[in-house]
């Protein structure tokens, strides 16, 4: 395992050449120009609209939407294909759901990304399977599972799926989270906020910083917008604040200054260099 973070170190070393031009080039054009055309730092693929939960706040996945998809997936050779284009744009890659782990090849799709040399590849994932894709976990830079609440009883209401799911997510997350430097990804946990959730967001943070997990966190959104229930609310504009002081203070709170000051104010936010 050792050979292996060794091999990831040097491979970050004689990559990110792609990702430097890109970004200077985005920055030029952000600063100097009206062209707000950037170039790309990063792919996010979804490899799967499958999903084996039925949170009741996704507007879009969930195990009683399944028989709804179509093309929910491609085949082993497929996404390998779509994994080789993206390489010729970004070096860095995130890949996503539905729910990550039910693609049938992910373990091969990841390792393949690996031997394309992407500098940084995350994953995305509920984490209820991690345990049987633990082959996928040397080749990642990020795994981040999801997380929205220690209180178990209320999050299996949000699950919606058996009981018992939520602890079973916890530990999970608990157990990777001691796996860091055994792997060498670094993890982290997205909670949902609702306006429901609010008080629950902030025991998760809290978690974080315990178990040393990097924090992240979304807005429940309805159609594609902020949850009204969150815009001006009080306990919610408190919870950023929070996590600000958390990133001030050196903790991994995921996303900039600017994109969490966009999550306190709702207004109009793209975001470009500096």
């Amino acid at each position: 395992m050792i050979g292996e973070r060794a091999r990831r170190r040097t491979q970050a070393r004689a990559t990110g050449v792609l990702t430097a031009r890109n970004s200077v080039r985005n920055a030029f054009r952000a600063r100097f120009t009206a062209n707000r055309v950037m170039q790309p730092i990063v792919a996010t693929y979804h490899v799967t609209s499958y999903c084996n939960l039925n949170c009741t706040y996704c507007e879009d996945f969930g195990l009683a939407k399944n028989a709804q998809m179509k093309n929910a997936l491609l085949s082993r050779e497929q996404a390998m294909k779509v994994v080789r284009v993206i390489r010729t744009g970004v070096e860095n890659i995130i890949f996503t759901g539905g729910e990550t782990l039910l693609h049938p090849a992910i373990d091969d799709v990841v390792a393949y990304a690996a031997r394309l040399r992407f500098r940084h590849i995350s994953l995305i994932t509920n984490g209820v399977l991690l345990p049987k894709h633990e082959a996928l976990l040397p080749h990642l830079s990020r795994l981040v599972i999801s997380l929205d609440s220690l209180d178990t009883a209320a999050w299996d209401e949000i699950l919606a799926v058996r009981p018992g799911m939520a602890a079973r997510i916890v530990a999970i997350v608990e157990h990777y989270a001691r796996l860091q430097s055994t792997h060498g990804y670094r993890l982290g946990v997205n909670c949902v906020v609702t306006p429901t959730t609010i008080g629950m967001a902030r025991a998760v943070m809290e978690f974080c910083v315990r178990h040393r997990v990097g924090f992240s966190m979304s807005p429940q959104g309805v159609n594609d917008h902020p949850h009204p229930e969150l815009v001006d609310n009080v306990g919610y504009r408190a919870l950023i604040e929070d996590v600000l002081r958390m990133k001030r203070a050196g903790h991994d709170a995921v996303g900039s200054a600017v994109y969490l000051e966009h999550m306190l104010r709702f207004d109009e936010f793209q975001c470009y260099p500096r």
